[in-house]
């Protein structure tokens, strides 16, 4: 295993945990706006007050990424799961991630295999 492969590894297993371990009260419930997620590059989990997390993604920007819809929340509103349940957690990644955060992501979601991951993957 590369040094660069072993590094990706140790930052999507620290994201991951921060994502777990971040309570649910301190995460962003939903909102028109979204205007408490950050603008910036990062990857975000769509958190569940009791189930943990249903959906992990990245983003360039993360606000936008929920202005403009969201299929986590279309299927959570499918689901009919109480908004109130639902919030999202974010971490901002440094530029220096800007090129491996589609490998984060996906170690992330290989590791948790979050429900929402699997089935939208599933409808594309």
């Amino acid at each position: 295993m590369s040094d660069r492969t072993e590094l990706i590894q140790q930052e999507a297993i620290r994201i991951l945990q921060i994502l777990i371990d971040t309570p649910f009260d301190e995460c962003c419930p939903l909102s028109k706006d979204y205007a408490d997620l950050p603008n910036r590059l990062g990857i975000y989990a769509v958190k569940h007050r009791k189930e943990g997390i249903l959906y992990i993604g990245k983003a360039a920007n993360i606000r936008t990424r929920f202005t403009g819809g969201h299929k986590a929340i279309s299927w959570a509103y499918i689901e009919r799961i109480d908004p109130d349940d639902i919030r999202i957690c974010t971490v901002v990644l440094s530029n220096e991630w800007r090129r491996s955060q589609l490998e984060l992501e996906t170690l992330m979601i290989q590791t948790l295999k979050p429900r929402y991951n699997i089935r939208i993957r599933a409808e594309e």
